[in-house]
């Protein structure tokens, strides 16, 4: 079995936890990955709310060069471009990483902050995260984006960093959708659930899935109990299969995976990466097929970043 997978938070895990890539106690390890065949991870440098957003940015840069530090160490490829994601595909090597940001307030209202992002190998950026920022509304207000956060969507458009609507409000998601429809570019939902499933406000409503689905982009679903089941229900890898199947009724080609592992409690029986071939068993008894399960483990995602990826 092989997976994609587009949001994890162990970089930030492993910076504030001092801990190995190869080997701990946190949901994802090259360890526990080792159950698949072909691994590649959206990695997300996550900001605390604690921090400031120029605080934030120094933090950024300090976990980022600690897990680029990790990643070498154990001799596993940190990919920024489609032709290095191909390649890797046909490679030996089993693991690979892609760098996200996940809140974008660490732009701390400076616009030339993007493309350096961009040049230090950040590839997909979450805007937000919560509350409003200097880029806008995230999911627990009202609010769309700022003057600020629109030119920092223009900007990401343009120099090829992928904007990720999971956090935002319903205002400001659309105002993102907007934005890629005018530049002819496809956004992302790496981590959010089906809101027809569980009607949490960090979910995605069918018809915003719909349009981001229209403009190329795909869906992530999340491990994160809240959003998975209502009013606090005990979860188990029947919840997001759930989603999944929700979503892939909508459009089979456009949904894979977003765990949020390191950055969320996990459902009872899905303790860590090693243990997400369970939710395949889910697939397999509402019937689909392997190929089926392989497009949503792997190919969808695969795909997408082959396509929106820089050449």
């Amino acid at each position: 079995m092989k997976l994609c997978d587009m949001h994890c938070d162990t970089a930030t895990a492993i910076y504030y936890g001092h801990k190995k890539l190869a080997s701990n106690d946190c949901a994802v390890s090259l360890e526990k990955a080792a159950v698949f065949e072909k691994y590649l991870q959206l990695a997300a440098f996550f900001t605390s709310p604690k921090l400031g957003d120029e605080e934030g940015w120094d933090a950024f840069l300090a976990a980022r060069q600690y897990f680029l530090d990790e990643c070498a160490e154990s001799e596993i490829p940190v990919l920024a471009s489609s032709g290095e994601l191909a390649a890797w595909d046909r490679s030996d090597s089993r693991a690979a990483f892609i760098l996200t940001v996940e809140d974008a307030r660490i732009l701390a209202g400076r616009l030339e902050r993007v493309e350096e992002l961009y040049r230090l190998g950040i590839r997909v950026m979450t805007l937000l995260w919560g509350g409003e920022t200097i880029i806008g509304g995230s999911h627990n207000t009202d609010a769309g984006l700022t003057d600020f956060g629109r030119a920092a969507v223009r900007e990401m458009l343009n120099v090829g960093i992928i904007p990720d609507v999971s956090h935002a409000s319903f205002r400001s998601t659309d105002e993102i959708l907007d934005l890629c429809e005018a530049a002819g570019k496809a956004p992302v939902a790496t981590h959010m659930n089906a809101h027809a499933v569980c009607s949490h406000s960090r979910n995605l409503t069918d018809d915003r899935f719909l349009r981001l689905v229209k403009l190329g982009g795909c869906a992530g679903v999340s491990l994160c109990p809240p959003h998975l089941a209502e009013n606090g229900a005990p979860t188990t890898s029947a919840d997001p299969a759930r989603h999944l199947l929700h979503y892939r009724a909508l459009s089979p080609d456009a949904v894979g995976f977003g765990c949020d592992l390191d950055g969320t409690e996990l459902p009872d029986d899905l303790p860590d990466l090693s243990a997400l071939p369970v939710i395949a068993e889910r697939l397999r008894e509402s019937g689909l097929k392997e190929t089926e399960i392989e497009e949503i483990y792997y190919g969808n995602v695969f795909r997408f970043l082959k396509d929106n990826l820089p050449e």
